[in-house]
């Protein structure tokens, strides 16, 4: 499986050199609170890159991902006349979900030491995400040794060599977390896919240590249906009383309505 990611970020590393392309690739993972959840990797690259490389969409091959449990959607186009892939996974544990963020890209990045762990205590259930961000190598990172032997070199190298590029100039990497509970502390920015961090190309690692807690408060449903329960007692009793307090009068009523007058 990471070869085939690495291979897809070659191929789209095509948008290094050309000034005006650009390519986006977005790694996420969602948690539940069982510390199940889902992987996705979505990698998008602008039209300057498909007029480069119009064959782009048929060259990449996702057979190993799929033998290995991913569905895949795509290559498709997208509105502005770009490409699109996306990457699903699930994930039973915690643990799952720390072997498939390893899966991708593999050694050379861009997770190092990245883990994610769920643990319970009496009532408070704790979720952690630990392990840094960081590409080391530039291009390199993303290449394999069976790739580099057929064609003698790392693709693309020369010529972004050539163009004076960086790879961070044409290609954004972004890693966003969405973990149940109230976030205690991050590193992340807050964004409307959750916790997002940007993953730098310049070798320095970026912490993204998480905490989030959630709180089991018991049969939350119990308490307002016992209140019910005791606020219907009570009025009960008062319509009771007033029932027994109606009947007492009555009676009394028509003992002073039989008596005698003489």
């Amino acid at each position: 499986m990471a070869r085939t990611v690495r291979r897809i970020f070659l191929a789209m590393a095509l948008a290094l050199v050309c000034a005006s392309c650009r390519v986006d690739v977005q790694i996420g993972v969602v948690m539940k609170e069982d510390g199940s959840g889902t992987v996705t990797v979505t990698a998008v690259a602008d039209a300057e890159v498909v007029q480069q490389s119009p064959t782009l969409g048929t060259d990449l091959r996702f057979d190993d991902l799929q033998e290995a449990g991913w569905v895949v959607v795509g290559p498709g186009p997208t509105a502005s006349g770009g490409i699109e892939v996306m990457m699903t996974h699930t994930f039973a544990t915690p643990a799952d979900a720390t072997a498939l963020l390893a899966q991708i890209g593999g050694e050379g990045g861009p997770f190092k030491g990245v883990t994610l762990d769920r643990t319970v205590v009496k009532r408070t259930t704790t979720y952690t995400l630990n392990g840094a961000l960081q590409i080391t190598g530039g291009l390199d990172a993303f290449s394999d040794a069976d790739l580099v032997a057929a064609v003698g070199a790392t693709p693309y190298a020369s010529r972004l060599a050539g163009a004076g590029l960086q790879p961070a100039d044409a290609i954004g990497i972004t890693f966003s977390a969405s973990l149940p509970g109230s976030i205690d502390n991050t590193t992340a920015s807050v964004a409307d896919q959750g916790l997002v961090w940007q993953v730098p190309f310049d070798g320095v690692p970026v912490d993204i240590a998480t905490l989030s807690e959630t709180e089991d408060r018991g049969n939350t449903w119990a308490r307002p249906v016992a209140r019910g329960a005791r606020i219907g007692l009570i009025v009960w009793g008062v319509i009771a009383l007033g029932f027994i307090i109606y009947v007492m009068w009555s009676r009394r009523r028509q003992r002073i309505e039989n008596q005698p007058w003489y």
